[in-house]
């Protein structure tokens, strides 16, 4: 089929209602789906010259855009993308989101081609920077150190992190790019052995004002934006507990209402699991709704682990070292209307010191 009569025919129909709409969709299902690099790219060209796209033309773009992306091609084939990515975003009312792109590239391109790309980036560039972490995430992107020095210079939130894995992410996954979308949930614990504390206990605790307790919920944001339930709170031990005692008998005395119900699994957990599981609740969305992605995903994460292990700065460095000194459980209760363990985040930890404890729960199994 020509570019120009594919565009004809996604511009026929506006809404489902109108009988000429199956044949517009079916243009990006049975031809934008399996075209060429070099028609995709004129299809975007095309598409973005007519004023008022139509529902059919904004879905075949970002098909288009995606399969584009995601295609392994040269440095001006990875420019053109960009830059028809914000030209996307402001040309009708397209459901990608710039970092959305950067995931999509970093899932398509080679290492090499993909630090190409900071080698002249402006720091204004959102899409790089999202891709710079992308990059980081899959890749060692210390040759991009030039481009991360601007984005610093210029006080992008993304220069806070690393150009590289830590140890405490070896357990990260990059959300991979799957046509459609795989949502993928994390079950934090699979495996891990039991952790039911002691059998009795003289410890009780007093619940603490936290001022971070937004911050404990940065993973998870977009969770509470679909209506998830969540409970972020800090408390101080009566008495400093070791941390082989720290289990299901204490958090049942902190009358915590993720807590306070019937624990059906409580398990110890170490740094790595629970930042993994922030990770994916941030860059893979919650059940119903949007995600971070993969850039402010890794954000995200980092700043809920620094809440619950109360270090203020975002420093990864001092965060991972925090983390490393605390005992983590990961845990799931009634406290909703039903237990689902894929839906269902229940985190514990002590702090260093053993005489302070956080928790952080979020569930959308109703």
């Amino acid at each position: 089929m020509e570019i120009e009569e594919a565009v004809q025919r996604m511009s026929l129909a506006e809404t489902p209602s109108d009988p000429r709409w199956s044949g517009s969709v079916k243009v990006t299902d049975e031809v934008v789906r399996q075209a060429p690099m070099k028609w995709l790219a004129g299809l975007l060209v095309a598409l973005l010259r007519r004023n008022l796209p139509t529902e059919p033309m904004r879905y075949g773009f970002e098909v288009a855009l995606r399969r584009l992306a995601t295609m392994p091609c040269d440095a001006a084939r990875v420019a053109l993308v960009r830059r028809l990515a914000v030209e996307g975003r402001s040309w009708g009312e397209i459901r990608y989101e710039i970092a959305e792109v950067a995931e999509w590239l970093a899932t398509g391109q080679p290492p090499a081609r993909l630090l190409e790309v900071f080698e002249t980036a402006d720091a204004a560039d959102e899409l790089a920077a999202c891709l710079l972490q992308e990059t980081a995430l899959r890749y060692d992107a210390t040759a991009a150190a030039g481009f991360a020095a601007r984005l610093s210079a210029a006080g992008h939130p993304l220069a806070k992190l690393p150009l590289r894995v830590t140890s405490a992410e070896c357990e990260l996954t990059p959300p991979r790019q799957t046509d459609p979308p795989e949502q993928r949930y994390a079950m934090l614990g699979e495996g891990a052995p039991p952790a039911p504390g002691a059998d009795e206990t003289d410890v009780t605790a007093t619940g603490l004002d936290w001022p971070d307790t937004r911050r404990a919920l940065s993973a998870h944001r977009y969770w509470l934006d679909d209506g998830a339930g969540a409970e972020a709170r800090l408390f101080l031990l009566s008495r400093p507990l070791a941390p082989a005692g720290f289990g299901a008998s204490l958090l049942r005395v902190l009358g915590a209402d993720s807590t306070g119900g019937t624990l059906t699994r409580t398990c110890g957990v170490v740094t790595a699991d629970v930042l993994r599981t922030l990770f994916l609740g941030a860059a893979g969305g919650s059940p119903y709704g949007r995600r971070r992605y993969g850039a402010y995903g890794r954000l995200a994460s980092w700043e809920s682990l620094a809440a619950l292990v109360g270090v203020p700065e975002m420093d990864t460095a001092t965060i991972e070292r925090a983390a490393g000194e605390c005992t983590w459980l990961c845990y799931t209760s009634n406290w909703h209307l039903e237990v689902s363990p894929a839906m269902d985040i229940g985190i514990a930890v002590l702090r260093p010191g053993h005489r302070q404890v956080a928790i952080l729960a979020v569930t959308t199994s109703d």
